[in-house]
């Protein structure tokens, strides 16, 4: 298998993450509109744990983006799978990120009945 044939295939991945990430972004805007915001929800949100979570996911997905965009950037000959394996790292801990915002949410979401 050559270059771009495997680039192809990363690039379809790409593609595939970015559609799950959507897709729990719609679930959790959806979770967010059926929860009722209060202090006790407030004071479970901004736990240490959820918070560390959270800014140790920023920050892996922001440095995997930059250190992607600045060696492409470099345009050094036949390294398009590292870069394009560097984008997939920083697109699955995006999707890792919103997960664990609906993992967050999801109990605090009012259930309702499909006939009212």
């Amino acid at each position: 298998m050559n270059e771009y044939t495997l680039y192809k295939y990363m690039e379809f991945f790409i593609i595939s993450i970015y559609l799950i990430f959507i897709y729990l972004l719609v679930q959790i805007w959806f979770i967010w509109k059926d929860i009722e915001k209060n202090d006790l929800f407030l004071k479970s949100l901004v736990q240490e744990s959820f918070f560390r979570k959270n800014c140790l996911y920023v920050f892996l997905f922001s440095s995997f983006f930059i250190i992607h965009e600045f060696l492409e950037g470099l345009e050094i000959p036949n390294t398009m799978v590292f870069f394009e394996f560097l984008e997939i790292i920083a697109i699955i801990i995006l999707v890792l990120f919103a997960h664990n915002w609906y993992i967050t949410l999801k109990p605090f979401a009012k259930k309702k009945k499909l006939l009212e």
